[in-house]
């Protein structure tokens, strides 16, 4: 019998990784401006006492390692883009 992966979009792995931060009173949160990316990168950490910023720069791809956050059968491809036809994304119908 044969094994495959199955890939998870973005969404879900950062709900997962979440998931897990949130017990530490952490978030993973997506910087959306352009000077946000130049200083804080791509993604980042918050606390969500302080909301302040405690980690920088860091890579999702590590974070899913680290909290176990994708199953043996799952992997998480960072070039794939999240591709859903525009009804779905809509959330209306």
């Amino acid at each position: 019998m044969e094994t495959f992966k199955v890939a998870v979009d973005t969404k879900e792995l950062v709900q997962r990784i979440n998931k897990v931060l949130v017990k530490g009173k952490h978030r993973l949160v997506q910087s959306r401006s352009l000077s946000d990316k130049a200083n804080l990168g791509d993604w980042y950490i918050i606390s969500t006492a302080t909301n302040a910023v405690t980690a920088w720069h860091s890579d999702i791809t590590e974070l899913a390692g680290e909290t176990a956050a994708l199953l043996p059968h799952e992997y998480f491809d960072a070039e794939r883009v999240d591709k859903k036809p525009q009804h779905e994304l809509d959330g209306r119908f």
